[in-house]
């Protein structure tokens, strides 16, 4: 980070010495001198991860196989430090949702990627992907190079051919070839090391090729297989009415709670920011003119050195103070809201301890949000345990997923990308539906892959892996020391193991 952002801040430097200071000029160019300085950030941080990257790579090589997921094995560890290295510049491509950039970034650490793909807001893997050109990927879909089933690491080469379309919210497991101009239906998901043959249509989960894929010509054809004009008609706007009623907790509290939190969590931060660059960094450092001899100050390279550090640590200070905020409103609804159980929402009726379950809920979503979408994702293990709405057990990891309240994790517990655990799940036609909310416990070494998910209610024992797609139902009681898919979820026998995951694994 550091080394990474001196090529900005010089840029910052120049900018500010070529208008001398604040002027009309100085502010209508400032919006594209900040965006140049964000992707000059984002090349030179790439450029030193490569850097790193390489010696890390020269002294350990990465390799395929199936390793042990514990810190003693040099080859997990190995892929760890390369994850870890490679987050930062992946962070700063992802704010600016521009695929290009990725795209890029995916090339310079070593995967393949070919002409005109698609990303669309896809997961790709870093290494041991290979994508041939004009591949598409629908929105949230994953393509797998490492899985972590039990106490095993996966890194096998996942290879998709030129013109294949993965759609949305699909998964390619490790070891996958997608031959050319192959579909991936929605919501389905591949076995490790399957194949998936040219041409053709491959549906569910695992996934099986339903027909050779053909050109469609007929518009009115491809409209019929889309819409149902049944399925139109049988909802109307006297069953889809909304009745309004009155909130317990009123909707100005709402907007001023997330005012508080989001506003007032910039104010501290803010402040010390504008001391910081008129106190400080102005007078000695933007004041002055770039020279060799003002680069090679003893004073001026201080300043250059620590000023990513001085961001960094504001921050945290935002983050901190996010939490901090969140808990104190949290609290006080946490206290006038529900228990478990389950409660009936009618919308005709009042129900003010419901509005303070909607309250309590409303307030967890954007520090969730800002911390694992943050470069310091692993901090949202501390934030959940100081809001107080979960346990979470040592050495956890929560990857970008999807969270709630009354989630509890025991210790080494994994919750991949794009999990989602709820608290709660609304029965019935909208009106006229019931709230179940019950808290969920993940039993010490579960692990919930990539696109799996867990209802209210779900009892995990301990040593539990979920492998794509699938989830549990509501009040599930699964005793553990098994490998579950499918929804509702079930336990795979050895035969089911070895054609999903492989000979090598049918025993986990």
């Amino acid at each position: 980070m550091i080394l990474g952002a001196q090529p900005s801040i010089l840029w910052i430097w120049f900018y500010w010495n070529l208008f001398n200071g604040f002027s009309v000029s100085f502010f209508i160019l400032f919006p594209f001198s900040f965006i140049f300085g964000v992707l000059i950030l984002i090349l030179f941080s790439a450029i030193i991860s490569k850097f790193f990257l390489s010696i890390v790579n020269f002294i350990h090589p990465p390799k395929e196989g199936i390793f042990k997921r514990d810190g003693k094995d040099k080859d997990y560890c190995y892929w760890s430090l390369r994850s870890v290295i490679k987050k930062w510049p992946f962070w700063l491509a992802r704010q600016l949702s521009i695929s290009y950039i990725e795209i890029f970034l995916l090339r310079l650490f070593g995967a393949k990627i070919g002409k005109n793909c698609s990303l669309h807001e896809g997961w790709i893997d870093t290494e041991f992907v290979e994508l041939g050109d004009n591949v598409k990927l629908g929105q949230g879909s994953l393509i797998l190079s490492s899985l972590i089933v039990h106490d095993k690491l996966i890194l096998k080469k996942t290879i998709i051919k030129k013109n294949a379309i993965i759609s949305m919210h699909s998964v390619v497991l490790p070891g996958t070839k997608i031959e050319f101009n192959t579909v991936l239906d929605a919501l389905s998901s591949t076995n490790i090391e399957q194949y998936l043959d040219q041409n053709s249509i491959y549906r569910g989960s695992p996934c099986r090729k339903v027909m050779k894929k053909k050109d469609i010509k007929n518009k009115s054809e491809l409209r019929n297989l889309i819409f149902d004009k049944k399925e139109e008609d049988r909802y109307n706007k006297e069953i889809l009415r909304e009745e309004a009623k009155e909130l317990a907790v009123p909707f100005h509290l709402y907007i001023s709670s997330g005012w508080f939190i989001i506003g007032f969590s910039f104010v501290l931060p803010g402040f010390l920011f504008y001391v910081y660059i008129f106190g400080l960094l102005e007078p000695f450092l933007l004041s002055s003119f770039i020279t060799i001899n003002s680069l090679l100050n003893f004073t001026t390279s201080i300043i250059l050195l620590t000023l990513p550090l001085i961001f960094i640590g504001l921050y945290l200070l935002h983050l901190f103070l996010v939490a901090l905020f969140t808990r104190i409103f949290y609290k006080f609804a946490d206290r006038r809201g529900p228990e478990q159980g389950v409660f009936d929402r009618n919308l005709d009726k009042e129900s003010k301890i419901l509005d303070y379950y909607h309250f309590r809920s409303f307030l967890f979503k954007y520090p969730i949000y800002v911390f694992i979408r943050s470069p310091f994702p692993w901090l949202i293990n501390w934030e959940l345990r100081f809001l107080g709405s979960n346990k979470i057990g040592k050495n956890s990891v929560i990857e970008e997923c999807f969270l709630h309240s009354h989630i509890n994790l025991g210790k080494n517990c994994y919750l991949g990308t794009y999990t989602h655990i709820t608290n709660h799940l609304v029965d019935g036609v909208y009106g006229e539906e019931n709230l179940t909310f019950f808290e969920i416990n993940l039993g010490k070494d579960s692990v919930f892959e990539a696109l799996t998910g867990a209802l209210p209610g779900t009892e995990v024992g301990q040593d539990s892996t979920f492998i794509p797609i699938g989830s549990t139902v509501k009040f599930d009681e699964l005793k553990g020391y098994a490998t579950y898919s499918k929804f509702p979820a079930s336990k795979l026998d050895k035969d089911e193991i070895k054609d999903r995951l492989g000979e090598e694994l049918k025993n986990e």
